[in-house]
């Protein structure tokens, strides 16, 4: 399911989705399709995870609709409503899916402009963190831990807790690096 469209970027691993308006889209996304920590694919290859949002309403304290003249037709003035209301959601990439699988870690490629960006089913996120060697990879967590700030430790969490019920056969190991995460933060907080 599309979800929205790449707008902005803060950095090579850091972009800022628009989310569809309900006139945008045949199916628009709603409140549960843009959860906290949902995996999505952002243009052809790159997976992200969602894990901010931003409110825009530039109407916010404004008295009236702003009004437009059409530059196409000099002296005559044409009011015309611009809807610049927009939710916005950080996406922070954690690697890409192709044919050949999952590969975590910072993308090779710069995700454009318009790139769309859709909600991954299950059996896209088993395959992104599947790994035949050891069954089930995050090697991403670091690349979170830096970049994700205060949102971090929660947003790795519920990844573990989801993906301890994709893969029951890891969930010692997921539960390890769950209880490492909890004690690396409870003594940061402490310092």
């Amino acid at each position: 399911m599309r979800l929205g469209k790449v707008v902005s970027s803060r950095s090579h691993v850091d972009v800022l989705c628009q989310i569809d308006k309900p006139h945008e889209s045949e199916h628009p996304p709603g409140p549960a399709d843009t959860t906290f920590g949902r995996f999505v694919r952002v243009g052809e290859t790159a997976v992200g995870i969602l894990y901010d949002s931003q409110l825009q309403n530039p109407d916010f304290g404004n008295f009236g609709p702003r009004l437009a003249s059409s530059p196409a037709q000099v002296g005559v003035f044409t009011p015309d409503f611009y809807d610049e209301q927009a939710t916005l959601v950080s996406v922070l990439l954690l690697g890409a899916l192709d044919g050949a699988g999952g590969q975590q870690g910072v993308p090779h490629e710069v995700v454009p402009i318009h790139a769309e960006v859709r909600i991954m089913d299950e059996r896209e996120i088993v395959r992104f963190h599947h790994d035949p060697a050891s069954s089930v990879q995050v090697r991403y967590v670091p690349l979170v831990l830096s970049h994700a700030g205060p949102v971090a430790v929660p947003l790795l969490t519920g990844v573990l807790d989801r993906l301890a019920g994709l893969f029951p056969q890891d969930r010692p190991r997921i539960e390890v690096l769950r209880k490492a995460l909890l004690w690396q933060s409870t003594m940061t907080a402490i310092r």
